[in-house]
């Protein structure tokens, strides 16, 4: 009986110097569902970031660039942020371009929008017509800001592995 305990206590010193030695070692594991959900979910929401060319008279800041999702319609890329006028003169609107290429530099889809500002220029003829409304905008002043919103339905891009927007300051 006292070899028996003997040899207990000797087990138990062993797990627990063993347990002292391996107290800050770390295993990562990963088996294959959790590999696999985790390139699902890149796959469902990870897109290439929206790259900002540098415009002289307007700055652009990206504040949202994700992939929104909802029950009751298709997956949106929603880019949105504020644009800044840098000149010394009111700038009348701002028309962005979003264009989506391939691999390659191939185009494969462009939007164009306005600044909220000038969000009516951006309507469809109809809605116009509807509303009774004539294209208008506010100007930006000097060191003035506004915002901007792209919402592109997912299932109207193609595979595309570069995304760029395009500001145009416009003076009338």
């Amino acid at each position: 009986m006292k070899k028996l305990a003997a040899f207990a206590a000797l087990v138990g010193l062993g797990v627990g110097l063993a347990g002292i030695a391996f107290a800050g070692a770390q295993v990562q594991l990963q088996d294959s569902e959790t590999a696999r959900q985790a390139a699902l979910r890149k796959a469902y929401y990870d897109h290439p970031a929206t790259q900002v060319v540098p415009s002289k008279d307007v700055k652009v800041v990206i504040t949202k660039d994700s992939i929104m999702r909802s029950c009751c319609m298709p997956p949106n890329l929603v880019v949105a942020g504020d644009v800044t006028n840098l000149t010394l003169h009111p700038v009348s609107y701002v028309r962005m371009v979003i264009s989506f290429e391939d691999a390659k530099g191939k185009i494969l889809h462009a939007e164009t929008i306005y600044n909220m500002k000038a969000a009516s220029l951006g309507e469809d003829e109809e809605v116009r017509r509807l509303l009774k409304e004539t294209p208008h905008f506010d100007p930006l002043l000097p060191g003035g800001s506004d915002r901007f919103s792209f919402s592109i339905p997912t299932p109207m891009l193609p595979n595309f592995a570069k995304v760029e927007l395009y500001p145009d300051a416009i003076v009338q």
